[in-house]
This record gives structure tokens, C-alpha cells and sequence, in this order.
């Protein structure tokens, strides 16, 4: 039964096809609308769209290496040690060579001993410093004091001692005149008993005198009495030694009797005793003395000075500056130490950058000097797009803008950023020096590359778009224009024109989007000409 009904539906469905109306079908132009369609202005159009367009720089550069440095060593000297060669890569710090040091070495030593010594005597002056201005002062105390007893020794002692020399002198004399006159008239017991005494005298009187001599000359060593008092000391030393002796020869005379030549040597010794007696006079009349007690007092005086100068180095902290003294002495030496172990450091090389060592110039054991440089080192981990910018152009580049660079030879554009512009320009070509920094990390790109550069000025992302080509410039008003067909019929339209890159601008307002606008035949076109649109 389905069967049946299929087919009988099959024979209804080809039934009304073949009834369908002959007027369903298409006509055929006729000859006179041939001839009206070949009248139509020929016109070839393409619609507007939305879409983005930008203003861009294109620049021509070569790549440069973004760091590129000679190395020099900072001594002179043979190189000992050659750690690279040409192109190996290395890292910032890396030694690359070593001159000779020996004599570097020994600096070294030499200013750490230096500094050893700085930095004792440092220790030293602080504990001591403070001390050593006690002790002057403890010292000067005890000049002065021992100054003041001198003074009072010699006061005591001067006038005193003159006036017993003359009392000793005259009593020499009585008793060589006495002796005199008994050896004349012969001895007898008295005489001698008087002789005896007078040699017992002669025997203090010489004691006395060495005494006297022996403290004279302490005085003097301790700058308390002058050379003249001294001198004094030792005549009346010598005078007591002389009397001693002619007492005991006076003695002995008496013992053994008188003889001529005795008397005349007797004679003799009045005559000398007398000269002594003068010479205690004399010394007595000058006062010679108080040159010794003024002596006395200036030495009191300047011990007294010099316990004032200990006492005003203890008021104003004396050791204070000495322990900076000893400070400074001791940071010199530190710093001296410092400068040594720097030229001793730098002996060796090293890299001032990361990068490739691009040159050598020097081979082991040749002579390095701080004038030449011994390598140099490019990194080129980022590299830089030098170009040149026209003076009219420069207004339109602004630094970290985006760039884009493509180079022969590498089919993947790069894009960097600028880096840096001159502030001044070339004056012979009127251009200014632009960089562009570039990410390289594989080292694809090599100094020394052509690049070309385009740099986006501006950027419209949502911008009407057109072909450059279906503008039409009205010659009177100096405005743009466009032809866009509607219902087959051309309408002008005047535009304005934004940005414009290769063979399309930017429509600010005339337009919208989706509109047919005409891109060949335009020029010859009129407003509200049919057209026939016969694009391809």
C-alpha cells in the first residue's frame, strides 16, 4: 500500500512541473535594451570598509653591536697568563690575562708591615699617650723641686764658704809665719806639739776641701753653681793639698832641724800662703757668689716653666691630638695597603662586559701598556638599529616608540624600541642620529647589517577605508572628492582625508562603511550619471 502511494506522489510532482506558466521563464533582452545598457558610463567600484590603518617613518640603518669596548690594561708589563682567544664568549669579571707582578707582590708585603707597625703604635699612643703627660708633669715637678733645693744649697753655702777661705787662708799664713820664725830660732817642744797641731789642722782643712769640692761639683753637673764656682772649688782643693803639705814638711823640719834651703823653702810657702790668703780676698770683694744664687734662681725658673708647659698639655688634652696623629698615620697606611693589593688586582685583566671577544691583539709574552688595548668585546645580546632622521621627520619619532626592522636575508621582521634620538642634528645633511634597541639573544643579527626600519606614528584601528586611487581632486575648491553609485547612479561626495599608507587612506567623514565607491572611471564621471558597474 506505501508503495503505491509513493509512486502516485512521484506522478503529481512531475505533472506540475511540466504545467508550470511559459512566463515563469527568463526573457531575453531585447535589442533596444542592448543598446540602452551600451550607452551607461563603464565604472569599476569597490566598497568601503573598516579596518586599521597607520602613519609610518621608514628608515634605512646598519646594526651596530650595543656595547663595544677596547679593553686596556691599567700596568704595564709582560703577559704571563692569555686565559681567551677570538670569539669566545664571556662573562662580565672574567679574567683575560695576567702581566707580570712580582715586584706588585712585594708592595703588598711592604705596606702590610707598614700598616702592622701604623696600627700598634696606634694601639700604643691610646693607652699611653695620657700616661706619658702624667709623667712629664710628675717629672717637671721633681726638675723643680730639686731646682729649688740647689737654689737654697748655694744661698746657704756660697758667702759662707768665701768668708771660711779667707779665715782658713789667714790662718795658713799665721802658721807658716810662726813656723818661719821657730825654724829660725830653733825648735823646742811647743814647736813641735804646734807643728803637730797645725798638720792635724792641715789634715781637716784638706778633708774639708774635698768635701766641698766633691758637693761643688754635684752642683754643677745639675747646672746649679757656674764653671767659675767649680774652679774656685778645685784651687781651694788644691790650696788645702798644698798646705797639708807644707804642714807636714814644717814637721818634719822641726823633727830633723832647720837647714838653709829649708828656711828658704819655708820662705817660699809664707810667700804662697800669702797669695792664697789674696786670692780668698779677692774672690770675697767680687761677690762671685751671687752669680752662682742668680744661676740657682734661672734654673728654678725654668724648671718651674717646664712643669707650666706639662700642666697646660694635661689642661688642653694634648694626647688627644696625639692619638689622632697616630690615628691618621694608621688609615693612611690602611689606605696605602688598599692601593697596593688594587695595582696587585689589577695585574689581572678583566672583562668590563659580557660579550664576545671580537679582537686580540696581543699574544703571550708580549709587552702590554696602558696606552693599547689588548682585546675588544662586543655584546651583542641586544643590538642597536643606528639610523639617520631627516630634520622633517624628527618632530614625528619619540622615545620607547615601537619599531619594526627588517633585514635581508631573515625572513621573520624584529621589533625594537627607540632608544634614543640626538639632541642635535648633522649640519652638512640636516639629519639626526636615532638608535634602536633589539632583543637578540640568538645573535641572529650581526654588527655591521643593513636594516630597514618603519616606525608607526599613528595607529587608527577603527578607521573607513578607501582606495588612494578613488580620490578626485576639485580644482577650485582644492578639496578631495569621491564618486559612490546608488541604484546605478554616481553621487560626488567630498571627504576628508586622514592618514594614508600604500594604496589606501583613511575617510574622517563623507563616507560610511560598506558604501560602493568607484576606483576607475571616476574622473570622467558627472554627478547623477547612470553608470554601468563592470568590475571584473
Amino acid at each position: 500500500m506505501n508503495k503505491v502511494l509513493v509512486i502516485i506522489l512521484i506522478i503529481v510532482a512531475i505533472g506540475a512541473i511540466l504545467t508550470v506558466p511559459r512566463f515563469l521563464e527568463p526573457s531575453k533582452p531585447t535589442d533596444e535594451q542592448i543598446g540602452t545598457a551600451a550607452l551607461l558610463k563603464p565604472v569599476e567600484i569597490t566598497k568601503s570598509r573598516r579596518g586599521e590603518i597607520r602613519s609610518e617613518l621608514e628608515l634605512s640603518g646598519t646594526i651596530q653591536a650595543e656595547s663595544q669596548v677596547n679593553v686596556f690594561p691599567k700596568i704595564a708589563g709582560r703577559l704571563i697568563v692569555l686565559n681567551v682567544d677570538e670569539g669566545e664568549k664571556i662573562k662580565k669579571g672574567a679574567p683575560l690575562a695576567t702581566v707580570e707582578h712580582e715586584e706588585l707582590e712585594l708592595a703588598v708585603q711592604q705596606a702590610e708591615a707598614t700598616l702592622e707597625a701604623a696600627e700598634t703604635a696606634y694601639s700604643q699612643t691610646k693607652q699611653l699617650a695620657k700616661v706619658r703627660v702624667q709623667s712629664q708633669i710628675t717629672q717637671a715637678r721633681a726638675q723643680l723641686r730639686a731646682a729649688e733645693i740647689a737654689l737654697q744649697q748655694v744661698i746657704d753655702l756660697s758667702e759662707i764658704r768665701t768668708v771660711t777661705q779667707i779665715e782658713q787662708a789667714q790662718a795658713a799664713l799665721n802658721s807658716l809665719v810662726a813656723n818661719l820664725e821657730k825654724i829660725k830660732s830653733g825648735a823646742r817642744v811647743e814647736d813641735r806639739r804646734q807643728a803637730q797641731a797645725g798638720l792635724n789642722q792641715a789634715d781637716a782643712n784638706l778633708a774639708n776641701a774635698k768635701s766641698n769640692h766633691t758637693r761643688m761639683l754635684k752642683l754643677f753637673q745639675n747646672g746649679a753653681i757656674s764653671q767659675q764656682t767649680l774652679e774656685g772649688a778645685k784651687t781651694q782643693l788644691d790650696i788645702a793639698i798644698a798646705q797639708h803639705k807644707i804642714a807636714a814638711e814644717q814637721l818634719q823640719l822641726i823633727e830633723n832641724g832647720a837647714r838653709a834651703e829649708d828656711i828658704q823653702a819655708m820662705e817660699a810657702q809664707v810667700q804662697q800662703a800669702e797669695a792664697a790668703l789674696r786670692l780668698a780676698q779677692t774672690q770675697a770683694a767680687t761677690e762671685t757668689w751671687q752669680k752662682d744664687i742668680e744661676l740657682a734662681r734661672s734654673n728654678v725658673e725654668t724648671a718651674r716653666a717646664a712643669l707650666t708647659a706639662a700642666e697646660a698639655l694635661k689642661t688642653a688634652k694634648s694626647w688627644e691630638a696625639e692619638i689622632t696623629s697616630a690615628k691618621t698615620a694608621y688609615t693612611q697606611a690602611q689606605v696605602a695597603r688598599k692601593l697596593a693589593e688594587k695595582r696587585l688586582k689589577d695585574a689581572t685583566i678583566q672583562a668590563p662586559i659580557s660579550g664576545i671577544v671580537s679582537k686580540r691583539h696581543l699574544d703571550l709574552g708580549g709587552m702590554a701598556v696602558p696606552t693599547a688595548p689588548i682585546f675588544e668585546i662586543v655584546n651583542i645580546d641586544t643590538v642597536k638599529a643606528s639610523v639617520d632622521v631627516i630634520e622633517s621627520q624628527l618632530s614625528q619619532l619619540k622615545l620607547d616608540q615601537q619599531a619594526i626592522i627588517e633585514i635581508d636575508g631573515i625572513d621573520t621582521p624584529m621589533s625594537g624600541n627607540v632608544a634614543f634620538i640626538s639632541p642635535t642634528l648633522e649640519v652638512m645633511r640636516r639629519t639626526a642620529k636615532a638608535e634602536i634597541l633589539i632583543d637578540n639573544p640568538e645573535g641572529t643579527l650581526k654588527p655591521g647589517m643593513f636594516a630597514k626600519v618603519t616606525v608607526p606614528v599613528k595607529i587608527h584601528t577603527d578607521a573607513i577605508l578607501i582606495s588612494r586611487a578613488s580620490l578626485v581632486d576639485d580644482a577650485n575648491t582644492k578639496a578631495q572628492n569621491v564618486f559612490v553609485v546608488e541604484g546605478g547612479v554616481s553621487q560626488r561626495r567630498p571627504v576628508k582625508i586622514g592618514l594614508a599608507r600604500g594604496s589606501e587612506v583613511e575617510v574622517l567623514n563623507g563616507l560610511t562603511e560598506g558604501e560602493a565607491v568607484v576606483t576607475a572611471g571616476q574622473h570622467s564621471l558627472k554627478d547623477g550619471e547612470s553608470v554601468r558597474v563592470v568590475n571584473p
